[in-house]
C-alpha cells in the first residue's frame, strides 16, 4: 500500500514507471496529483482535528453537517493550501474579507468537538467549551498544552493563568453554541439559495397550520396536503457548522478555574512568551480570532512550521523528531536530530508552506528509500536513530487496511464526498447504524465517526480516539488483530472475490498470481513448497480463498516495507 494515497498500486491505475533517473520523482508527482492522496492525508490531519459525526458525551447529537469540514480538509490537501493560510481559515475563516462559504465551512475545525449540550450549569458549559478549543488549537498548531493553565500557572512550560484567559477571552468572544440552554444548540449558517429559504419559511408556516386545532379539520388536511406537495420538491438546506463573532469582552481570571471566583480581568492576546516580536491586538469590535490566527501562520512564530514538519516526519517515518508530536513542552520530548527538524521547518516556510513540496523532498530521499531489514548502531552523530540504515515498518491504518481490502477484491467506490450519516438535524445518533456503514464500499475516510462508539475493526487497529487531538496513533500489535484478519466476514468476502479473479493456469502460476496481487512480489521456491502442501489439505471449494486469507492475515500484507 502506497503511504502517499493509503491504496494498494493496482487500485491507482498508474502505469509502470519507465527505467529513467527520473522515474521515482515523476511517481511522487503522479501520486500527489490524485485526488486519492487528499483522501489519505486529510485523515491525518482530522485526527488531529478531533472529527467526529457526533456530538459524543452527554447527549450524543449527530453532527449531520460536519461532513462539510472533512470535505474541506481533503480538498485543501489535494489543492496544496499552503498551511499558514489552512490555519487561517480554520481559525478565522469567517472573518475573511470576501469571507465564501469554504472560508466558513472550515472555521468547522472550532465547532465540531465534543460538548456537555445538557450542562444544567450554562456558564460553565460555555467556559468548557472554551476550554476545548484553547487546548485543541494549542496542541494542533504550537504544539502547546495551555489547558493546563485553566486553574493556574502552568506546571512546567512558561504560559500562566493570565496567558490562558488572555486566550479564552479570544473564544469566549466567538459564537459556538446559539443559546446556553438544555439541550443546547449549535450555530450554523444557512447558505440556501433565497427560493430555497423562502420554501422552507413556508414549508414551517403550512406545518404548524398543520397541527393548529383552532382551525377546521378541511383547513388543517390542506395545509398537510400542500405541505407534503411543497416538501416533495423543495431541496434541502444548505447548512455550515461553524462558528461566528459573539459579543466581544476580555475574560477574568478564573481563579482554581471556576467563574464563581474571578480576579483580574485579562486583555485578548497571545502569550506573553510568544511576544519577543511584534504581534498584532485584537481590536475592540472582532474576538481576536483573526490576529491569533494570523500570528500562528506567521513567519514570526517559532512552533507552528516546526509542529507541522514534524507531524509530516512521524506520519512518513513512523516517529517523529520530537516524538510526543502533540507537546512540544516540557514534559514533551527534545529533538532527537535538532537540526534535522530546523531544516525541514525552513524548507517549509521557504516553499510558501506547501505540504506537498516537503513530502515530496521526503519521499524522494535515501531516507526513504532503505529497506525495513538490516541494523543500526547509533553514534555520536546521531545517537537517537533518526537516520537509520534501515526503514522501520509501520503497519497499516485501520483505515488504509480496510480500503486495501476492498481495492482487492474489486469492490472499492472511489467517489468523493459527500456524507453518508442517516440521522436527522438535531436527533440523537443512531449506533445501530454503524454496521451498515461498515459495508459501504467508499473509501474509510468517509464513514461516520460516531463518538463513544467507534467501528471495533478500526479500535482493534488503533484508530485515534476523534474526542482529543491526536497526531501520533499508537501502533500495538494484540491478539485481536490477528482473529479479525482470520475471522471477520470482511476478510473472508474479500477472500472469496480475489479468489474468484485467479487466472487460468497452473497451480504454480495461481500462487505467483495471488503473491503479486497481494505482496508485489513473486513467491519463493519454498512458499511455493508450503502452499502446495496447505492447497492440498483444503477441499478443492474452499482451498484458494483460504490461501488467499493466509497471505492477507500475514504480517507482509498488514505492514509497509
Amino acid at each position: 500500500t502506497d503511504t502517499l494515497t493509503g491504496l494498494p498500486p493496482a487500485a491507482l491505475d498508474y502505469p509502470e514507471e519507465e527505467d529513467r533517473p527520473d522515474a521515482r520523482e515523476r511517481l511522487t508527482d503522479r501520486l500527489l496529483a490524485s485526488p486519492r492522496y487528499g483522501e489519505r492525508w486529510g485523515r491525518h490531519w482530522l485526527d488531529v482535528a478531533r472529527y467526529a459525526d457526533s456530538n459524543g458525551m452527554d447527549e450524543n447529537k449527530a453532527y449531520t453537517n460536519a461532513w462539510r469540514y472533512r470535505d474541506y480538509v481533503i480538498s485543501a490537501f489535494n489543492a496544496d493550501m499552503p498551511f499558514d493560510q489552512f490555519a487561517i481559515e480554520q481559525l478565522a475563516g469567517d472573518l475573511l474579507p470576501q469571507s465564501g462559504m469554504s472560508h466558513k465551512v472550515a472555521t468547522g475545525f472550532l465547532s465540531v468537538g465534543p460538548k456537555m449540550l445538557a450542562c444544567d450549569d450554562p456558564e460553565k458549559m460555555r467556559m468548557d467549551i472554551v476550554d476545548e478549543q484553547v487546548d485543541t488549537t494549542g496542541r494542533a498548531f504550537l504544539g502547546m498544552t495551555f489547558g493546563c493553565a485553566r486553574c493556574h500557572d502552568h506546571k512546567f512550560d512558561p504560559v500562566s493563568i493570565e496567558d490562558y484567559y488572555g486566550l479564552a477571552g479570544i473564544f469566549k468572544s466567538t459564537k459556538t453554541l446559539v443559546n446556553y440552554k438544555v439541550v443546547a444548540q449549535w450555530h450554523t449558517y444557512d447558505l440556501s439559495p433565497e427560493d430555497v429559504k423562502s420554501a422552507h419559511r413556508e414549508i414551517e408556516k403550512l406545518r404548524k397550520q398543520s397541527k393548529n386545532k383552532k382551525l377546521d379539520d378541511d383547513a388543517r388536511r390542506n395545509a398537510k396536503a400542500a405541505l407534503e406537495t411543497l416538501e416533495a420538491k423543495t431541496a434541502a438546506k444548505t447548512l455550515i457548522m461553524a462558528v461566528t463573532e459573539d459579543d466581544v469582552a476580555d475574560v477574568p481570571v478564573h481563579l482554581r478555574g471556576s467563574y464563581q471566583t474571578l480576579g483580574k480581568s485579562t486583555p485578548r492576546q497571545i502569550p506573553v512568551v510568544f511576544q519577543s516580536t511584534p504581534v498584532p491586538k485584537p481590536n475592540n469590535k472582532q474576538s481576536g480570532r483573526m490576529e491569533l490566527a494570523q500570528w500562528i501562520g506567521s513567519t514570526n512564530n517559532p512552533l507552528t512550521a516546526r509542529v507541522l514538519a514534524n507531524r509530516l516526519w512521524r506520519w512518513h517515518f513512523g516517529k517523529g523528531v520530537v516524538t510526543s508530536t502533540d507537546n512540544f513542552g516540557k514534559l514533551g520530548a527534545a529533538p532527537r536530530h535538532k537540526a534535522l527538524l530546523d531544516h525541514l521547518a525552513r524548507e517549509l516556510v521557504w516553499g510558501d508552506w506547501s505540504i506537498k513540496r516537503v513530502q515530496r523532498l521526503l519521499v524522494t530521499s535515501a531516507r526513504y528509500s532503505m529497506s525495513s531489514s538490516g541494523g543500526y548502531e547509533p553514534s555520536e552523530v546521531d545517537p537517537y536513530a533518526v537516520m537509520p540504515s534501515q526503514h522501520e515498518r509501520q503497519r497499516l491504518s485501520a483505515e488504509s487496511l480496510r480500503d486495501a481490502l476492498l481495492a482487492h477484491a474489486d469492490q472499492l467506490d472511489l467517489s468523493m464526498g459527500g456524507q453518508l450519516l442517516k440521522d436527522k438535524p438535531g436527533a440523537y445518533v443512531n449506533r445501530s447504524s454503524l454496521n451498515d456503514y461498515l459495508e459501504n464500499p467508499r473509501r474509510a475516510v468517509y464513514m461516520p465517526i460516531v463518538r463513544s462508539a467507534l467501528y471495533d475493526a478500526f479500535v482493534a487497529f488503533d484508530m485515534a480516539d476523534p474526542s482529543a487531538p491526536n497526531g501520533d496513533r499508537r501502533d500495538s500489535v494484540v491478539a485481536p488483530q490477528a482473529l479479525y484478519m482470520m475471522n471477520s466476514e470482511l476478510v473472508h468476502q474479500a477472500a472469496d472475490r480475489i479468489a474468484g479473479t485467479r487466472p487460468n493456469s497452473s497451480d504454480a502460476g495461481v500462487i505467483n498470481h495471488f503473491y503479486r496481487k497481494l505482496l508485489n512480489r513473486q513467491a519463493t521456491p519454498n512458499e511455493h513448497r508450503q502452499a502446495t502442501l496447505f492447497l492440498e489439505s483444503y477441499a478443492e471449494d474452499d482451498a484458494w480463498s483460504a490461501f488467499v486469507r493466509v497471505i492477507l492475515a500475514s504480517n507482509e500484507f498488514l505492514y509497509l516495507d
